[in-house]
């Protein structure tokens, strides 16, 4: 494990490149999330986007974890978490790198506890790259599947339904041949 040297001491390490895959799987099993979220964006095409982000959070003093996890998935930052200075973040939001880097691992190194949630976040992140949120309906599905996962939302799936269909309308109204 000579390839960590310069952040961690290697002995500490396991010898195997496997074995540390899945002590990073348990550590994201535990303190990781799989998170999605519905943004209300007024600048997007039918005012709401969904935003797949992959997160671990440490203790600041257990920095080197997050930077094993940067390291191993070549991806990613370490952040500051939000009203929490003692806590830190490794982020992936990056939709190519949660695709070819982060879906790859979690379905190599699987999830136990959070098995559920990393099998909705890989469905959801593929029907993104397919580009099934340019679509209404399609972004209408994908959001109630995400309602029916968990309705813990700071907006109603009506209002945000109603939304998107008054966008959709005003688009095919602003776009009638002749008009």
């Amino acid at each position: 494990m000579l390839e960590y040297d310069d952040l961690i001491d290697p002995s500490l390490l396991p010898r195997k490149g496997k074995y540390l895959r899945y002590y990073l799987l348990g550590i994201a099993d535990r303190e990781g999330s799989f998170y999605i979220s519905i943004k209300k964006q007024d600048n997007a095409k039918f005012g709401w986007v969904i935003d797949p982000i992959f997160k671990v959070t440490q203790h600041r003093r257990n920095r080197i974890i997050l930077e094993l996890f940067k390291r191993v998935l070549n991806c990613g930052r370490i952040i500051e978490k939000s009203d929490q200075e003692d806590m830190l973040e490794f982020v992936v939001d990056n939709r190519r790198h949660l695709k070819e880097k982060i879906i790859p691992f979690f379905t190599r190194y699987k999830p136990i506890v959070k098995r559920e949630e990393f099998l909705l976040f890989a469905k959801v992140v593929k029907a993104l790259d397919e580009g099934k949120h340019k679509d209404a309906e399609s972004l209408k599905d994908l959001i109630t599947m995400l309602y029916n996962y968990s309705n813990d939302r700071r907006y109603s799936l009506e209002y945000i339904l109603d939304e998107i269909s008054f966008r959709q309308d005003r688009l095919l109204r602003d776009h009638k041949p002749g008009t």
